[in-house]
Order: structure tokens, then C-alpha cells, then sequence
């Protein structure tokens, strides 16, 4: 499949689904469009642009790489009952149907088409440093391989194996095709250990670059003005920002498993939970701090001030309407509603002690009563009609919370290298107090105690953000909550259910997964 860029502001339908066997239709013309193009800080400030946009697409975290298909995967919501539902067999693990290769072929094509873009840009801005001011060239340039990274690290964990920490193999196995440059012809697949190095390095460089981030902080606001005139460096959250980088490292070196990296996981979440910066040019938010939990059922549901990397996604509201609405048509309560059982938010919340204030619990989830037994819809992504200040989060989707840093801490002091179980058990303390959840956990368990309190504490926090997937095949869970639902309770969980299969384009050009 070929696909010649045009540039200008690329929107999501600009950036068309293209087969890394063949990126792009280089011709004269095409290259006389791109100098166009990247000839100011404005070009390259639109293709970022762009690929965010994209990103926040249904085929990708709009929808499918969020609250939707990796989410189903991970048993958070009830398991469809109707065979007709587009999604019953994603809901089983069957990956070879019509409709489920539909979605996964899409989420490929999609992902790679925007590393495409950042790879067209990457391959500008370069040969543009000296007609770039430093603010925007180090910013974009950061941002363009954090947006690298991000994409192809999401691309290992649904394509790649599980337990990468337990393999002996990650040397000589190989894994998705990691792009670094535009090319008509094939990229080569590089081991498992080779990709997550490059992973690691471009973070590496694109933290360094964005040091003078205005996140941080750390310098005055009047050195952004210039480049800022167009306020593209509002709202830095919803940009990879200098600590969305740090978080995303933290991401990568804890998939990775070895002890090394789960020392490099445990800096780089600390400094995120850590750095007394304030905001910079923020967009009126405190960052990085936990949401007042009385607000979170009102107008700020998603916990906005603790989105360390979030997108835009325009019209939610119509997104998830059919899915994740409060009132639902009898055609949507058969075919496409997202649920929970009451008895099963009930044991999760543990509400017949301590959880029984947590806010997550109280104020997140909406009775719909959609099976007899009563279930709830969970409310997280619902989306405000009122259009009053309080209301200016809405068609937010956070792709990176502060909890998560808490937890990836917490996991790196439960074993490893750095353990403290002390310290652990802190970590997962300090969430749950931002949760309304005040008795403290007990102080003589364990790590296998721990454990189980960090899975808990997954479950309850990431609802409709597809994270929890990730969680259980990080760690090779051998069997997931409430399988029963959709398969033998007995069954032993391993890379047949975890590893999405390549497009078969892919297969028949020679990819070998």
C-alpha cells in the first residue's frame, strides 16, 4: 500500500492507513510540497499537530486503544451475551474473525501511518535547526520522537509476547518493524532487545530536548513568547511533554523487567510524583497533583490535573453514545453496552468495609440496570452538556494519569532491586487517600499481599483508559478476572490470548511474528 503525504495541517483523514511494507510515493513533486512545507516552525507545528489529532482517531485512542477493544481485552467490562455484537469475538479472543481483523488491521495501519508522519518530519527539522529558533526546534523535535515511541511501544505490547522479563529469547526474537526514517522499502525487524534499546534511546534524547520544556518550570515564560505567539505551547499536557517522556520511559523500562530497568523505571516515576515545578503555560491547571475527589463526580470526572499526557477527541460525546451512555436504546442494551455487574463493582470496591467511600466507586459509576441483577455503566469519559467554565475538560482522554507513576514506584519497591515494602505500601496508600479510601492497608503483608493490592488498585483506577490489559500481560498472568465469562475458568492465559496477530499484508510480505 502507498501513500504520498500532503502537506499541509494533517488532519486525522490526511494521515491514510498505510502497510509498512511501503510508506511513501517520493516523487519531485512531493518533495517541492515538503520543503513547502517544513520552510517555518509553523509546518512542523502543524504536522505535530496532525499526528495527534490522529492519534485521538477512533481507530487508535479515541476509542480502540482506550476505553474500547484493549479494555474488553482486559475484562473490565461484562461480557457481551449477544453473538451479534460487533465486538463479541474480541470479548472471546478470537482475532481471526471478519470483524475482529478489522479492527486490528486498522490499529497497524493507523499507528504506522503516523510514525510515517513523524518520520517525514524528523527527517526535516534537522536540515531546518539553523532557521529554527532553540525553543522550537528542541520542543518539536522532543515531542516528534516521544510520539515515536509512544506509538511503537504501544504496538509491542498488543503485537508482541508477554512476560518479557521471563523470556530468555528477547536477543534473537524478533518483534515489530521500529521506523526510524521515511523509505519505500521494507524496515526490517529487529530483536525484541534491539527495539526496546532504540525505544529507550530516542526517550533519552527527547527528554534531553526538552528540558527547557515550559512544563518544568524552570525558566521564565517571556524566553517562549516568541515561538509561543500562536499558543501552540498552551496546554502542554496535552502535548509529550518533558514528563510525559519521563512516564513513558518508566512504561517502557518496567516492560522490559530486568532489574536494571526496574531501577530506571523507579527514577524516572519518582521525579515525575517529585519535581516541585509548577505549571508553565498549563491552561489554568494545577498538574500533577490529585483531583479534589469532590469534584470528580461534577466536572471533573477524568481527573484532569493529573493527566500527564492527554489528547483531544473530538465529538466524545457521539464516540461513546452507544457504548458508555447513561440512558441507553434497546437496540445499544443488546448489542454494544459497556458494563459492569453490581455485584462485581462491589467486590472490587470492597464496600462492605473500607471502600466504601471511595470516590471511584460513589461517583464514577451510573446505575443502568441493564442485566437483571442491576449493573453500572462507568462514567468516567461522560460528557457535560453545560458549556460553562467548569465544564472545560470536556473530549479529554488521558493517556497517562499520576497514579500510574505511583503504582510503577510501588511495584519497583514490592521487588527488585530497590525493594521497600514499606515504601511500597505508602505509594499505594497515597492513592487511595486521594480516593476518599482512609483505612490504611495492613502493614505486615507481603509482596504476593502487595501484589494483589496493586492489581486491585489497576482495576479500580483505569476504567475506560486500556491499561489494565497491559498490567496482566506485562506480568504473565496465567488467568484474568472473570475469564469464566468467556472461557474455560481453568484455561492458562498465554500469548495466543495476549499477542494480536500481524495483518496477514504483512504475513505474506515476509513479517515473522
Amino acid at each position: 500500500m502507498k501513500n504520498s503525504i500532503k502537506y499541509l495541517l494533517l488532519s486525522a483523514a490526511a494521515l491514510a492507513a498505510v502497510s509498512c511494507e511501503s510508506w511513501l510515493d517520493v516523487t519531485p513533486p512531493s518533495e517541492i510540497r515538503a520543503e513547502a512545507h517544513y520552510s517555518s516552525a509553523e509546518g512542523f507545528q502543524q504536522t505535530l499537530i496532525g499526528c495527534y489529532l490522529a492519534m485521538g482517531e477512533t481507530d487508535l485512542y479515541g476509542e480502540n486503544l482506550t476505553w474500547h477493544m484493549v479494555e474488553i481485552l482486559g475484562r473490565q467490562y461484562d461480557a457481551r451475551k449477544n453473538t451479534a455484537a460487533d465486538d463479541y469475538d474480541l470479548d472471546r479472543y478470537n482475532y481471526k474473525t471478519t470483524k475482529s481483523t478489522e479492527v486490528i488491521e486498522k490499529v497497524w495501519e493507523k499507528s504506522y501511518s503516523v510514525i510515517a508522519n513523524v518520520n517525514d518530519a524528523l527527517d526535516h527539522i534537522d536540515r531546518r535547526k539553523d532557521e529554527l529558533d532553540s525553543v522550537n526546534y528542541r520542543i518539536i523535535k522532543g515531542e516528534l520522537l516521544a510520539v515515536r515511541a509512544y506509538i511503537h511501544f504501544d504496538l509491542i505490547r498488543l503485537f508482541g509476547c508477554s512476560d518479557l522479563a521471563g523470556r530468555t529469547d528477547l536477543e534473537s526474537r524478533h518483534t515489530v518493524p521500529y521506523l526510524t526514517s521515511v523509505d519505500k522499502d521494507a524496515a526490517p525487524q529487529l530483536t525484541y532487545a534491539e527495539t526496546l534499546r532504540r525505544m529507550i534511546a530516542d526517550l533519552t534524547e527527547a527528554a534531553r530536548l526538552l528540558e527547557i520544556d515550559p512544563i518544568r518550570a524552570r525558566y521564565p515564560e517571556s524566553i517562549y513568547t516568541e515561538a509561543n505567539v500562536d499558543k501552540f505551547y498552551d496546554y502542554r499536557y496535552m502535548h509529550l511533554n518533558y514528563f510525559a517522556v519521563k512516564a513513558l520511559l518508566a512504561r517502557v523500562c518496567m516492560w522490559e523487567g530486568s532489574d536494571e530497568n526496574k531501577h530506571t523505571a523507579l527514577l524516572a516515576a519518582l521525579e515525575v510524583i517529585d519535581d516541585p515545578a509548577s505549571v508553565g503555560i498549563a491552561g489554568g491547571l494545577t498538574l500533577r497533583t490529585f483531583t479534589d475527589s469532590a469534584k470528580a463526580p461534577t466536572t471533573e470526572m477524568c481527573f484532569p490535573s493529573e493527566h500527564i499526557f492527554a489528547l483531544g477527541v473530538t465529538d466524545m460525546a457521539k464516540k461513546i453514545a452507544s457504548n458508555l451512555n447513561r440512558e441507553y436504546s434497546e437496540q445499544d442494551r443488546q448489542y454494544r453496552t459497556l458494563c459492569i455487574k453490581n455485584s462485581v463493582a462491589d467486590d472490587l470496591f470492597e464496600i462492605k468495609g473500607a471502600g466504601i467511600s471511595d470516590c471511584r466507586y460513589k461517583q464514577l459509576y451510573h446505575n443502568t440496570n441493564y442485566w437483571p441483577e442491576g449493573t453500572k455503566t462507568p462514567s468516567k469519559l461522560y460528557q457535560q452538556t453545560s458549556t460553562g467554565a467548569d465544564y472545560r475538560h470536556k473530549d479529554l482522554m488521558p493517556l497517562i494519569r499520576l497514579p500510574e507513576m505511583y503504582y510503577i514506584a510501588a511495584e519497583c519497591r514490592i521487588s527488585g532491586p530497590d525493594k521497600d515494602l514499606g515504601e511500597a505500601r505508602s505509594l499505594l496508600q497515597e492513592v487511595r487517600k486521594a480516593r476518599a479510601v482512609y483505612e490504611e492497608l495492613d502493614a505486615d503483608l507481603d509482596e504476593a499481599g502487595l501484589m494483589a493490592q496493586l492489581e486491585k488498585e489497576y482495576r479500580k483506577e483505569f476504567i475506560c483508559e486500556g491499561v489494565v490489559f497491559y498490567f496482566y500481560k506485562r506480568l504473565g498472568y496465567e488467568k484474568l478476572p472473570r475469564q469464566s465469562d468467556v472461557m474455560s475458568g481453568s484455561k492458562v492465559i498465554d500469548d495466543a490470548v495476549y499477542m494480536l496477530p500481524y495483518p496477514d499484508f504483512e504475513i505474506q510480505s515476509g513479517r515473522v511474528q
